[in-house]
């Protein structure tokens, strides 16, 4: 059979095809897509190869266990990505303004910011807008720029790559520098910790210890451990989670030493548990927040983002 013209009506794909290829792209399969998307995976397999039929060309590579788009359905989304997040908007004012739906502010953080971060992304917008909802969530910092641009988020807090997407821009940057901590009940050395050079036994004491490092998952993770190899040390990880405000836990309860951020040791309730080790040299990450691009924001999304004391 083939495919009819790509210009004829009903179009081959539409607003909810465009949606559930989306869907399978992120995640590389039918079966977790069709999870979250609410179908069965017979339903969600039925769908993509419908479209694919009517366009008459292959969307997916499927001769590896992953999905992988082919050149025309990379094509397909790219220059399709603008339309979800103008979706959203039109849908959230139709929302705010005829149905009287409240006014919400979706933000998306990456793992490795800790609650230390959020007083201030949020004080001032808790302060100025209690009426507007505010919920936040955690995800892997490299799924933040394709939610933000599918409209599934409002602002994002990452540590940003080397290379950010272009469907997102950033309007504020931080520099996030660490502290190594460890129990208040450890023997610190004999010698003065806190030098302005690396000596032998200062590296071969922090290798000895036991080390509650970022999952190396994280991009805060690897850049921690390219720093501490630059710095010529080399310790061995006894656990790896992916969150800093669970890793000064841990430290709090004897279980090892760690790099953290200053700002994550502020707001650690137990101070007492813990003890800072100061070191010559300081590691720092940048922080980024981030916004779609091609939208044009609601009032209280603009007036959020404006709001943050972030810097």
């Amino acid at each position: 059979m083939s495919p009819a013209p790509l210009s004829s009506w009903p179009p081959p794909v539409d607003l909810y095809g465009l949606g559930l290829l989306r869907l399978v792209a992120r995640h590389g399969s039918v079966t977790r897509a069709a999870a979250e998307a609410g179908l069965t995976q017979s339903a969600l397999t039925r769908q993509v190869q419908g479209m694919e039929l009517r366009l008459g060309v292959p969307l997916f590579d499927r001769t590896t266990r992953q999905l992988r788009l082919t050149e025309a359905g990379a094509a397909l989304l790219k220059d399709t990505a603008p339309m979800a997040p103008l979706l959203e908007q039109a849908l959230s004012r139709l929302g705010r303004e005829h149905l009287d739906q409240p006014r919400a502010v979706r933000i998306g953080l990456s793992r490795s910011i800790s609650l230390g971060h959020l007083p201030g992304l949020l004080h001032a917008h808790l302060r100025r807008a209690p009426d507007v909802r505010t919920s936040v969530e955690t995800t892997a910092s490299a799924d933040l720029p394709a939610r933000l641009e599918a409209g599934e988020l409002d602002v994002g807090v990452l540590c940003p790559p080397a290379r950010l997407a272009s469907s997102v821009t950033v309007t504020h940057r931080m520099a996030d520098g660490f502290h190594l901590i460890v129990p208040a009940s450890l023997p610190l050395p004999s010698f003065p910790p806190g030098g302005k050079k690396w000596t032998l036994r200062l590296r071969s004491w922090l290798d000895a210890q036991a080390w509650l490092l970022l999952s190396p998952g994280t991009r805060t993770g690897g850049q921690l451990r390219k720093w501490m190899r630059e710095q010529g040390l080399n310790p061995s990880p006894a656990m790896e989670p992916d969150s800093f405000d669970l890793i000064i836990h841990l430290v709090a309860l004897g279980l090892g030493v760690s790099l953290v951020p200053r700002r994550a040791v502020a707001a650690f309730p137990r101070k007492k548990l813990i003890r800072r080790v100061p070191l010559p040299a300081e590691f720092q990450r940048e922080l980024a927040v981030i916004v779609p691009r091609s939208a044009r924001p609601a009032g209280h999304v603009t007036d959020f983002v404006s709001n943050i004391l972030f810097s």
